[in-house]
C-alpha cells in the first residue's frame, strides 16, 4: 500500500497557482506575520512548505548521492542536469552544494517553526496537520544525518549554532517521530512515524528500538512517499529527467552492480550486471535507440548509454520509508545480535516479495553462501542497495557500515579500472556532503573551508 505525504502534494497546487498568476499585475504582500500563521486556516499551508523543501532536498541528493555511491555511472555531463568533473569522479568539493543543504535545513526549520506555531496557537490544530509537521521535521533530520558529514543547529534562543556531527541531533528526530505517533489519528501517519523512528534508531545503534518500531509495519508493500511533480524543475524527479533524452542522457548504468558491462563496451571490467542476470523489477535497466550518453567522460571518452528504468516520469514519487525496508532493518538488528540465519530469512522474504530467489541462487557474483554474521552482512548490504536504489540512502549506508563492526563486503562497483578520473584525478571518494560556504561565511561560529 502506497501512502503519499499528502500535504506536500498540496504545496504543488499552491505552486501552480503562483505560476498561473505570474502574468497578472499583482503586488507582493511581503512576509506573512506570525499572527496570521497562527490562524488554523494557515496551518496546512505552513506544513506544506516543510514537505515541499524536503522533496526538493531528497530529489537533489538522490541524484548527486547516486554518483558518489556508484548507483549510477557518470556520462560526462556538466552544467545543466550534470555534475562537475570531480564530482563525477566521486569527490565533493568542501563548501559546495549549498542548494541541497538549504533545502534540507529549511525543511527542518519550517517544520519545527510550524510545530511551535501550531502547539502555541489559540485555535487547536488539526492533529494530523501537526503530526505531519513532526514527520517532516523527523525525516529532515534523518536525511541530513545520512548525507552530510556535519550540520548546524541554531541555539534555543535563535542565535547561530555551531558545527556538530550530522548524527548528533538524531535524538531530536526520534522525539519528533514519537510526538507524531502520539498525535496522529491517521493510521498511515502513525506508520510513517514508526518507520522514521526505526530509521533513526538504526543510525543511533538502538537495535532493539529499531526492530521494535519496524515491526509495527506489518504490510511489506506499504510505503510513505515524497510527492514529485513534473510541473516544476525543483520537484521533477531528477534521476528520471537527467536521462529522459529530453535532451539529457547524463548518466549510464554501465559498470554499476546493476547494469554491468556485457557487450556494451570493450573497456574493462566486463561482467554481467545484477539486473541482466536476474530480471529484478526493482532495478530495471535497458538500452535505447541512443548509443551514447550526452558527453565524454574524462579519461574514458564517450560512455555507452544504458538507461535506468526505475523511474519513468517526472511525477514518480520517491519513497521515504517502506515495509520492505522495515524487514531489512529487522534483519540488520538480528545480525547485531548474532542471529545471522534468522536475518537471512528476512532478507530472502524481501527478495521473494519482488519475485526473486535468494541472492546466492540468483546472483552470487563471488559471494560465498551465508554462514556467519559477516557473510550474511554482505547479503544485507546488497539487498539494501537493490531495494533502496535511487532513494538517497546508499551513500549514508556506505558510511555507516565502514564503522559498523560486523564486517561484510560492500562490493563497491569497480569504476577505478575504467578511468584515471576515479584514481589519480580526484583526491579521494567523498563520504558525505559538507556544510556549504554560504553557511560558513554568514555564521561566525562555523569556520570557513581552508
Amino acid at each position: 500500500m502506497k501512502t503519499i505525504g499528502t500535504l506536500s502534494r498540496a504545496s504543488g497546487a499552491v505552486l501552480v497557482g503562483t505560476v498561473l498568476l505570474a502574468g497578472c499585475d499583482i503586488t507582493n504582500p511581503g512576509p506573512v506575520s506570525d499572527e496570521f500563521l497562527a490562524v488554523k486556516a494557515s496551518h496546512a499551508g505552513l506544513v506544506n512548505g516543510a514537505g515541499r523543501r524536503l522533496a526538493e532536498a531528497v530529489n537533489g541528493v538522490s541524484y548527486t548521492g547516486a554518483l558518489i555511491s556508484r548507483e549510477i555511472f557518470p556520462g560526462g555531463q556538466t552544467g545543466s542536469l550534470g555534475h562537475p568533473v570531480l564530482v563525477q569522479g566521486g569527490w565533493i568539493e568542501p563548501g559546495s552544494y549549498g542548494g541541497h543543504f538549504n533545502d534540507a535545513v529549511q525543511s527542518r526549520f519550517i517544520a519545527e517553526s510550524a510545530i511551535k506555531i501550531l502547539t502555541e496557537s489559540e485555535e487547536a490544530p488539526d492533529p494530523n496537520t501537526l503530526a505531519q509537521a513532526y514527520l517532516w521535521a523527523g525525516y529532515a533530520y534523518r536525511v541530513i544525518a545520512e548525507n552530510w558529514c556535519e550540520t548546524v543547529i541554531p541555539e534555543p534562543d535563535g542565535s547561530p549554532g555551531s558545527l556538530v556531527p550530522s548524527t548528533a541531533p538524531l535524538s531530536v528526530a526520534e522525539q519528533h517521530f514519537s510526538n507524531a505517533i502520539s498525535t496522529a489519528t491517521n493510521s498511515n501517519f502513525k506508520l510513517a512515524a514508526y518507520a522514521g523512528r526505526a530509521q533513526v534508531n538504526l543510525w543511533m545503534g538502538d537495535w532493539s528500538g529499531a526492530s521494535g518500531d519496524a515491526s509495527q509495519i506489518t504490510d511489506d508493500s506499504w510505503s510513505f512517499d515524497l510527492n514529485m511533480s513534473n510541473l516544476d524543475n525543483a520537484t521533477r524527479n531528477q534521476l528520471w529527467f537527467a536521462n529522459d533524452n529530453s535532451p539529457y542522457r547524463a548518466f549510464s548504468m554501465i559498470y554499476t552492480y546493476y547494469g554491468g558491462n556485457q557487450g556494451l563496451s570493450s573497456s574493462p571490467p566486463v561482467f554481467v550486471g545484477y539486473t541482466e542476470a536476474t530480471g529484478d523489477p526493482r532495478t530495471p535497466v535497458g538500452t535505447t535507440s541512443e548509443t551514447w550518453a550526452n558527453a565524454a567522460l574524462e579519461g574514458f571518452g564517450q560512455v555507452p548509454f544504458l538507461n535506468s528504468l526505475h523511474y519513468t516520469s517526472g511525477d514518480d514519487d520517491i519513497r521515504l520509508a517502506s515495509g520492505n525496508e522495515m524487514r531489512l532493518i529487522e534483519a540488520e538488528a538480528m545480525l547485531n545480535s548474532g542471529q545471522w540465519s534468522e536475518a537471512m530469512t528476512l532478507i530472502n522474504q524481501v527478495r521473494a516479495n519482488a519475485g526473486m530467489n535468494d541472492l546466492f541462487t540468483d546472483y552470487a557474483n563471488g559471494l560465498p553462501p551465508a554462514s556467519d554474521v559477516a557473510t550474511a552482512m554482505s547479503y544485507l548490504m546488497r539487498e539494501r542497495g537493490i531495494e533502496l536504489w535511487g532513494e538517497a540512502r546508499r551513500w549514508g549506508d556506505q558510511r555507516r557500515w565502514e564503522t559498523g563492526g560486523l564486517g561484510g563486503d560492500q562490493q563497491l562497483a569497480d569504476f577505478e579500472t575504467t578511468s584515471v578520473l576515479f584514481t589519480t584525478t580526484i583526491p579521494e571518494r567523498s563520504r558525505c556532503l559538507d556544510v556549504p560556504d554560504a553557511e560558513r561565511e554568514s555564521n561566525p561560529n562555523v569556520p570557513t573551508v581552508g
